[in-house]
């Protein structure tokens, strides 16, 4: 596909803002990109911002026709309710669920979605496939339950993850990881190993973390640690390891998680939502941790909208540290986009608008009263504007939203259907 996109305002993530640009697209990737018409004639993006696609690192799509069986449970019960329906769900129903999830997204203007499911990554990987969004998927592997013993389904999730990584095809819109799914529902040994396995095949490793208190009360009990310092201990913190929520850190904790450069995601919406608490992104961002940000599930959510996110992201830790200054537009759009790609380990790829890497853009139809400027635009994107603004989304250089519609076949129908549901 051959592609020039003139007349742009262009916030491309990294480098200066463009206030009158142009973006040529070649195949899968940004060919050019700079100030001025381009070189040929193309559409007209009159009006028209152009972003990185919003990278969403942490969600769950299978739940996403469940949106609402569990509006007012804490975590603990939360997750009992949902383990009675993915339990149960065939392969199918995740399947129309994760594809419903990745419409809405879409939509949205995300165009990389990090997920994990109980068993397998099939359904997430087939699903973001037919819609044109990419997925880091991984299969999410437990062996207790709250402590109690439970079925060890780590050679499940590796066999199935095995099997998608291998039927593929070799264009990056699917990357292979594996998840353990928080340390209280995974014994060491366990945890330990899925690391392993990350560490040989150089695939991420992800895992929920430090999420309630009861969690951080149920790991001191059995440990005498908090979660971060029970994983630190195992070994299993690094670059290469995203791990979710971290709500309850101490100040120890958030050391550990800069120094082993161990990625975060933040989101903000589920964490408030069940009840959890605030992450302390402040603290976490003055230490160097690396930021990302995301929605969980439609669940917990019950959005799969990273332009909600940024901005529920900004106003609660704006309010909790009574300080307009706790957090800017500026970094909750770079824990969106670059910050996400980089948890990711795909930042040479995707996260910023740049010649040579994937065509991942979002084009939005922004009006700030005082004119198209990098700040006005951020402040558009981060306390403004809704998915109405969403005109165009382009995944790998290919157009997945065109007009605000998304173009999969019977997205309007999957969307009615999960509503129904």
């Amino acid at each position: 596909m051959s592609l020039l996109l003139r007349h742009l305002a262009i916030l491309p993530g990294e480098g200066p803002f463009i206030p009158d640009g142009f973006i040529r697209i070649e195949g899968d990737r940004i060919a050019a990109l700079g100030a001025g018409p381009g070189d040929a004639a193309g559409g007209d993006g009159r009006g028209l911002v152009a972003i990185p696609g919003f990278v969403n690192a942490h969600t769950h799509l299978a739940l996403s026709r469940y949106r609402g069986i569990a509006d007012d449970l804490p975590l603990f019960e939360f997750l009992a309710e949902t383990r009675k329906r993915w339990g149960t769900a065939s392969s199918d129903e995740a399947y129309r669920a994760a594809r419903a999830g990745c419409v809405e997204a879409v939509r949205g203007g995300t165009t990389t979605l990090c997920d994990s499911h109980a068993r397998t990554p099939r359904s997430a990987v087939e699903a973001a496939a037919d819609v044109g969004v990419r997925v880091v998927a991984a299969g999410s592997a437990r062996s207790t339950w709250f402590g109690a013993p439970a079925e060890d389904t780590l050679a499940d999730v590796l066999r199935e993850t095995s099997a998608v990584a291998a039927a593929a095809p070799a264009d990056g819109m699917y990357v292979p990881s594996l998840a353990a799914h928080s340390p209280y529902n995974c014994t060491a040994p366990q945890i330990q190993r899925i690391k392993a396995i990350c560490r040989e095949r150089g695939w991420l490793f992800a895992i929920h973390l430090a999420e309630c208190l009861d969690e951080s009360e149920l790991i001191r009990s059995w440990t005498g640690l908090t979660p971060t310092a029970y994983l630190d201990g195992l070994g299993v913190l690094d670059e290469r390891t995203l791990v979710a929520h971290a709500v309850h850190l101490t100040a120890d904790d958030i050391r550990r998680l800069a120094d082993r450069g161990t990625h975060l995601a933040h989101c903000p919406k589920s964490n408030a939502k069940l009840g959890d608490g605030i992450a302390p992104i402040p603290a976490c961002r003055e230490a160097g941790v690396s930021l990302a940000l995301g929605t969980d599930s439609m669940v917990s959510n019950n959005r799969l909208d990273m332009l909600e996110e940024m901005r529920f992201g900004a106003l609660i830790h704006r309010g909790l540290h009574r300080d307009p200054g706790a957090i800017s537009a500026r970094q909750l759009f770079a824990m969106a986009t670059l910050g996400g790609a980089r948890a990711l380990g795909l930042d040479g790829e995707i996260g910023s608008l740049r010649p040579g890497k994937k065509a991942d853009v979002a084009l939005l139809a922004l009006a700030p009263p005082l004119g198209l400027t990098e700040d006005a635009v951020l402040s558009e994107l981060v306390f403004h504007a809704t998915e109405d603004a969403v005109r165009t989304v382009i995944v790998n250089g290919r157009i997945v939203v065109d007009g605000g519609r998304v173009c999969a076949p019977d997205a309007a129908a999957t969307d009615r259907g999960a509503e129904a549901e």
